[in-house]
């Protein structure tokens, strides 16, 4: 139980710090996305580049925080429901979600975008706008991995129903975050 203990907290631990550069995309994001209106309003200069910077930053940070999201339990729920359910079901509705959707959904994500992501990076793809983002391929990339960071915390997420389960503390503490 150890190593489940162990395994837990080391996923927790990858997902906040991707999570915290995820969530750091965030701002620069809005700053480039006004700074982008200001310019071109302001002083008729635009750069199809500095456009589609903000966008993939928004994007990669979702991509990046799906993760960290799920494993702070930051995804919608019922909580008319969830507030009144032992422990036990909760732990129940947990693992269900997590072997039923969470982990079938990052293994087809994986295996789907992984022939996409090989073909980008075979032609070192950039933009397909003149002057755009010469790191296409790049950008792709994020979306297996954002993926694999994902099922590492659906099995996280197994782990800790599994550990309630059988009675064991949960590793991440009462709250869900590692103390």
């Amino acid at each position: 139980m150890h190593a489940l203990d162990g395994f837990v907290r080391a996923v927790d631990r990858l997902n906040r710090v991707a999570g915290t550069f995820g969530a750091a995309m965030i701002p620069a994001a809005v700053a480039l996305c006004a700074a982008v209106a200001l310019l071109r309003y302001g002083a008729a200069f635009g750069r199809v580049w500095m456009q589609e910077l903000y966008v993939v930053l928004a994007g990669v940070s979702f991509l990046i925080l799906l993760a960290r999201v799920h494993g702070e339990d930051g995804h919608v729920r019922v909580d008319i429901f969830w507030r009144r359910w032992s422990e036990r079901r909760r732990a129940l509705v947990d693992l269900a979600g997590n072997l039923l959707f969470v982990l079938p959904w990052t293994f087809v994500l994986i295996w789907s975008s992984w022939g996409f992501v090989r073909l980008s990076w075979s032609v070192l793809e950039p933009s397909a706008q003149a002057g755009g983002l010469p790191g296409l391929f790049l950008v792709k990339s994020v979306i297996p991995l954002a993926a694999f960071l994902l099922l590492l915390q659906a099995l996280a997420g197994v782990a800790r129903a599994l550990l309630r389960l059988i009675g064991r503390p949960d590793p991440l503490g009462p709250a869900g975050v590692t103390p």
